[in-house]
């Protein structure tokens, strides 16, 4: 199917060059060269993906085009071409423009690649959103963004597992997304227009606990005023989550593990058998199996839990996606604290791409949003990040590193960082070339220098061949 792209040109002349430029591509061009003709194509059912217009017929119409082009089609690739002012740029950037061609009749392949690589860009944005688009019950920045292997796998394991009424066990690091997880569950389920209830079991004493969820009786403890309903019965037929479930009693896991097997409970102080429909989802950052071993957590509730099991891996494992993390907070940001116009500079994105991000997606969010709030320019220099991120890269002396040669102790670091690299892309050479920044070429020849072999599958971590000669002991 062929992808439609507006172009609203007062030149017909560069029209006709357009049309020449895709007919070849599975791209079709329809021309106007009036304002009032284009706003009527882009309010007809043709499914448009794309407009381009010129700097200079958008100045003579002036800005207000653009509102009115987004306020038609608000999921729109806009390319504006043309000679344009830095102060322009800046207001096009405030406006919704996706991206920017100078001077395009001169290399028109830059325009044609760069348009080619805007309908990527938005395909791959709108693939992201698609899966929590109707979702009213949180806020946009509760998105589970990424475009990383381990994550489209997630979106799809997430896809498949929530039509069904399973119990569903969601475990990962502190920060790395795992409510929001839940929520894409309930989203795509069939309790979504029901309630999404959730709840943090670690830190509550049990009595709380078991208020907040089972409800109480009138009199029943001190300051039980009033009968009071929990979550099983107002989040009936729709879903609780039980966030740090790895952080509850011994006590409340024996009255938990009766909701599970039999959807059957009691108020706090009640005798009446109530009975749940809601689904559970729970989530611990603990490692749950370490804690059978040691009689901190029931076995038969582990079970109960473990029905379906998802993992959601930390930042560090999927560096890829950190670009596209800083872009979506840096969208969110940027109009909460209504700074439209203020981006990161190139230098600023390198140093949050390298930092270990130990508080994951959390940490990243807080930091972007810091950064917006309290810069005071358009532009946000490395200096106005915090110290510790400044610094945190700086070398650190490894006691245990034994003292080489400098030509040794290079091809050590060489081999240790190639192996790295391909563990963090499962063995995908092309991916691992992008993240290092060089060709894919180079990075085979540097395999076959230090004799790593990457499994055909992919799959696996690189492997010596044999075993290194590189390194010489005195």
């Amino acid at each position: 199917m062929k992808r439609k792209i507006l172009v609203i040109e007062p030149d017909d002349s560069i029209i006709v060059e357009y049309k020449k430029l895709f007919e070849k591509d599975p791209i079709e061009i329809i021309g106007v060269s009036k304002l009032p003709e284009g706003l009527s194509f882009l309010k007809s059912n043709l499914p448009f993906d794309g407009v381009i217009m010129d700097n200079d017929f958008v100045s003579r119409v002036g800005l207000d085009v653009i509102q009115r082009i987004r306020e038609e089609k608000p999921h729109l690739a806009m390319m504006v071409t043309g000679d344009v002012t830095t102060e322009k740029l800046v207001e096009y950037a405030k406006m919704g423009i996706d991206d920017f061609i100078k001077n395009p009749a001169s290399n028109l392949a830059v325009l044609k690649n760069a348009t080619i690589r805007l309908f990527e860009s938005k395909q791959k944005e709108l693939s992201d959103t698609n899966v929590i688009h109707f979702i009213p019950v949180f806020f946009e920045t509760n998105r589970l963004v990424g475009q990383s292997d381990v994550m489209i796998g997630l979106k799809k394991q997430v896809r498949k597992i929530a039509p069904l009424d399973s119990t569903v066990l969601i475990t990962g690091e502190t920060g790395t997304g795992k409510e929001i997880v839940a929520r894409m569950i309930h989203s795509l389920s069939p309790q979504k227009h029901n309630n999404f209830l959730a709840v943090h079991c670690g830190g509550i004493p049990d009595t709380l606990l078991e208020s907040t969820l089972f409800g109480h009786e009138k009199g029943s403890f001190t300051g039980a005023y009033r009968t009071h309903k929990g979550y099983f019965e107002i989040a009936n037929n729709g879903t609780i989550f039980l966030d740090e479930i790895g952080d509850t009693t011994p006590s409340f896991q024996v009255k938990l593990l009766r909701v599970l097997q039999d959807k059957q409970f009691r108020h706090v102080g009640g005798t009446e058998t109530l009975v749940t429909n809601a689904r559970i989802i729970a989530a611990t950052n603990r490692n749950l199996k370490k804690m059978l071993e040691e009689k901190l957590f029931r076995e038969d509730l582990y079970y109960r839990l473990h029905v379906i099991t998802l993992n959601v891996p930390p930042l560090r494992e999927r560096p890829e996606d950190i670009s596209l993390l800083i872009r979506h907070f840096m969208q969110i940001y940027t109009r909460k604290h209504n700074q439209l116009g203020r981006y990161l500079k190139p230098e600023t994105i390198e140093i949050l791409k390298n930092q270990k991000w130990q508080g994951n997606v959390r940490e990243l969010e807080n930091v972007i949003e810091r950064l917006v709030a309290l810069s005071d320019s358009d532009w946000v220099s490395p200096s106005e990040l915090p110290d510790e991120y400044l610094h945190a890269n700086q070398f650190e002396l490894d006691e245990s590193m034994p003292v080489l040669p400098y030509s040794d102790a290079k091809n050590l670091f060489e081999c240790e960082y190639i192996a790295k690299l391909l563990k963090t892309t499962h063995g995908n050479v092309s991916k691992a070339a992008k993240l290092a920044n060089m060709p894919r070429q180079n990075l085979h020849l540097k395999l076959k220098k230090h004799n790593l072999h990457v499994p055909s599958n992919n799959k696996s971590t690189t492997t010596p061949r044999k075993k290194p000669t590189r390194i010489l002991s005195e």
